[in-house]
C-alpha cells in the first residue's frame, strides 16, 4: 500500500472518529441536561408535596372586662388550633384600648372581634377599617355590637388620640343593639330550619338550648342579613345570629352569643370554627 492510499484511509478514519466524538459529546450533553431536568422536577414535586395548603389566619381582637372574654378567647384560640386547620393570633387590649399588635391585621384572613365600649387609638381604628375596606371577612361576638360606642347616649368623649365608631353596628354588622333582657333569665336559642344545612352548622347540635347570656335586643336587622338563629325570653324573640355582606363586599358573621358559659359549649365552639373556615373558604 503506497503513501497515497495510506493517507486516504487515515483521512477517512479521522473523519469517522470526529463524527463519533461529536455524537458522543452531543449524547453526553443530552443525558446531562435530561438528568438535571429530572432532578429539578423531582425537587419541585417534593417541595410541593411537603408544603401543605396554608391554614387561614384568624386575628382575634379582644378587650372585654364584662364577659371574661379576655381570658376565654385566648383559650378558645388554642382549642381552634389544636382541632382545626386554623392559625390564630390574639390582639389583646386587656379590658382597655392598649393594643400592642394591631398591625397583625395586615396578614390576617379573618378577624374575630369581641370588644365592649372602647374608643380605639386613631391608628388602631385605621388598621381595623383598612382591613374591612379590603373586603375581608369579619366575625363579631356579643358586645361587638357596641364595640366602639363609649355610651348609649354619646355623651362620653374619647380621650385625645382615640375615636369612636358609633355607626359600626348598623353599618358593618347590620344590627341594631339597643338593650337586653333580664340577666337572670338568659336566652332560649333556636336555630332556623333553613340554617341547619348551612356549612356553619355542620356537626353542630341544632336542637333548642339555653344560654346563660341575656337576650340582646337587635331588631330591626339589615334587610340583606341571612338569619340563622333567634333568641327568646319572656315571650320576646330577637335575631341572634346572622350572616351578611358589608358595603365593601366582605362577609360578616355576627352572633349575640358569647356569655362566659357559652365558651366551653360544643355548639358555640363548633359554630365558631365552622364560621371561620366558611368565611375563609376562598383563600
Amino acid at each position: 500500500m503506497d503513501f497515497f492510499e495510506k493517507s486516504v484511509i487515515f483521512a477517512r478514519f479521522e473523519r469517522i472518529m470526529c463524527r463519533t466524538l461529536r455524537f458522543s459529546a452531543f449524547l453526553l450533553f443530552f443525558l446531562l441536561t435530561f438528568s438535571i431536568c429530572l432532578a429539578g422536577s423531582a425537587e419541585v414535586q417534593t417541595e410541593t408535596a411537603a408544603k401543605p395548603a396554608e391554614k387561614p389566619l384568624a386575628a382575634i381582637i379582644v378587650s372585654d372586662d364584662h364577659y371574661r372574654a379576655d381570658t376565654l378567647f385566648p383559650e378558645l384560640a388554642e382549642w381552634l388550633e389544636a382541632n382545626y386547620p386554623i392559625r390564630t393570633v390574639v390582639i389583646h387590649g386587656h379590658g382597655g384600648a392598649d393594643f400592642a399588635n394591631m398591625q397583625e391585621l395586615r396578614q390576617a384572613d379573618v378577624v374575630l372581634l369581641y370588644i365592649r365600649r372602647i374608643a380605639l387609638k386613631n391608628e388602631d381604628m385605621k388598621e381595623f377599617q383598612d382591613f374591612l375596606k379590603l373586603g375581608k371577612p369579619l366575625m363579631a361576638f356579643r358586645t361587638a355590637s357596641h364595640a366602639f360606642s363609649l355610651s348609649f347616649d354619646g355623651k362620653k368623649i374619647p380621650a385625645d388620640g382615640h375615636c369612636e365608631w358609633r355607626e359600626f353596628d348598623a353599618q358593618v354588622l347590620g344590627g341594631n343593639y339597643h338593650n337586653h333582657g333580664p340577666n337572670d333569665r338568659g336566652t332560649r336559642v333556636s336555630t332556623l330550619e333553613s340554617a341547619k344545612t348551612h356549612p356553619i352548622f355542620n356537626g353542630v347540635d341544632t336542637k333548642p338550648w339555653h344560654s346563660a347570656g341575656s337576650l340582646y335586643f337587635t331588631l330591626p336587622i339589615a334587610e340583606d342579613a341571612q338569619l340563622f338563629q333567634v333568641g327568646t325570653v319572656m315571650g320576646r324573640t330577637e335575631p341572634l345570629t346572622w350572616l351578611r355582606k358589608n358595603e365593601w363586599g366582605g362577609e360578616v358573621f355576627y352572633t349575640a352569643l358569647g356569655h362566659w358559659e357559652d365558651f366551653p359549649d360544643d355548639r358555640f365552639r363548633k359554630m365558631t370554627a365552622n364560621a371561620i373556615l366558611y368565611l375563609c373558604r376562598e383563600k
